[in-house]
């Protein structure tokens, strides 16, 4: 999933005013803060702890972005919140950093950063993804700021409008799979709400037959209705991937 972007690409990618000046300045690492409102809101345990031994092999190769905060002397994470959370771990008490040109950070900046560097959940996407909709950006500027094509942001912006038995699916599915089940779901709710209680994750290629099928069979015949094609497709699917 990552954006083929350079770092000069990911702040021109930004709005207007977003380009950072100056040369890297070393800033004292409690003079830091995170942004509230960044898109990422995990953090993988593993991987932060194998960037920290990185960092205390080789130090931090790539600057992190900041921008000044309200309180005098202090600055926020606009890009590298992983750097800065891997650098704190080795025990380092500065770290290299642009200054943001400007007061406030641009969501769209850090939701490149986030996703060119260490995938998002899909909660994540979808929660960034609602929010700029909430803030009146339409569907077009968003995979045109992104990066994205159009149906992927779709897919995304389509989780907020899911029932919760699909969004839990994520987990362990592609937000792919879990959008083919969702629009089955629209047309066939009850099928496809009996299939997701029987089973707990979906690939793409199964959600689509699962779907087509859920569609093709609008009324039972011969015992063969929606729900009773969902129980076998799923026993079968579970066979497969349990038989040695």
């Amino acid at each position: 999933m990552a954006l083929d972007l350079s770092f000069k690409q990911l702040i021109d990618a930004a709005e207007d005013g977003a380009a950072t000046i100056g040369q890297p300045n070393c800033i004292a690492i409690d003079r830091i803060d995170e942004d509230p409102d960044q898109p990422r809101r995990s953090f993988d345990e593993q991987k932060l702890e194998e960037l920290a031994e990185s960092v205390r092999q080789h130090g931090v190769l790539q600057p992190i972005v900041l921008r000044q905060a309200t309180e005098q002397g202090r600055y926020v994470i606009v890009m590298g919140a992983r750097r800065y959370r891997a650098a704190k771990r080795a025990g380092l008490r500065d770290i290299p950093a642009f200054i943001h040109a400007v007061g406030s950070a641009d969501r769209y900046v850090q939701m490149i950063e986030n996703i060119q560097r260490d995938d998002l959940n899909a909660p994540e996407i979808a929660a960034f993804i609602a929010g700029r909709l909430e803030q009146g950006d339409n569907q077009a500027d968003i995979p045109r700021k992104l990066g994205k094509p159009r149906d992927w942001v779709s897919r995304y912006a389509s989780v907020q409008s899911m029932p919760e038995f699909l969004r839990s699916k994520l987990a362990g599915s592609s937000i792919r799979a879990v959008y083919e089940l969702y629009q089955a779901w629209r047309e066939q709710p009850n099928a496809i709400e009996t299939l997701c209680a029987a089973q707990e994750s979906f690939t793409d290629a199964h959600a689509r037959q699962l779907a087509r099928k859920v569609r093709s069979a609008d009324s039972p015949a011969d015992g063969q209705g929606p729900l009773e094609i969902n129980h076998r497709e799923a026993r079968s699917h579970r066979k497969r991937h349990c038989d040695p």
